[in-house]
């Protein structure tokens, strides 16, 4: 199931990369997924209780909701950070949302510093790599869910 929902979060980063754009169809099968973990087994798709997978969809997708409201980021991002925050819950999803906010800070600082200010950063790299950096922490008995 990991490896399924990683290749998805790396299609999606692709897309993002490639286009600046999350479709609706890109994110609609992680969040069938998702979403049917929840209410089937209720529990996240990777075994959080379902009130720590709401919690880490609402975690994961806040901060990049808010950049939307402001016009750095697309809904796409936040979206996407939703389904993977549903999927995981709260404790991972905190880890991987303060790892992407502070790789993409870090690189819109050097974005900006280039003197690329009109070029769009594509977020959703950023996303994978936090959930990833997340889920190996937790794989190593960090206790993390």
């Amino acid at each position: 199931m990991m490896l399924g929902v990683l290749f998805w979060a790396v299609a999606v980063a692709w897309c993002d990369l490639s286009t600046r754009r999350i479709p609706n169809i890109v994110l609609l099968p992680g969040l069938v997924v998702a979403a049917l973990a929840v209410m089937v087994t209720q529990a996240g798709l990777f075994g959080a209780a379902w009130p720590s997978a709401l919690g880490g969809m609402a975690l994961a997708m806040a901060p990049w909701l808010w950049g939307y409201r402001l016009g750095h980021v697309g809904a796409g991002d936040a979206k996407f950070a939703a389904i993977l925050g549903l999927m995981f819950g709260v404790p991972v999803a905190l880890v991987a949302t303060l790892v992407a906010m502070a790789a993409f800070g870090l690189l819109s600082l050097i974005w900006v510093r280039a003197g690329w200010k009109g070029l769009r950063l594509p977020v959703a790299p950023w996303i994978v790599l936090g959930f990833a950096v997340a889920v190996v922490r937790d794989q190593d008995g960090l206790g993390l869910t």
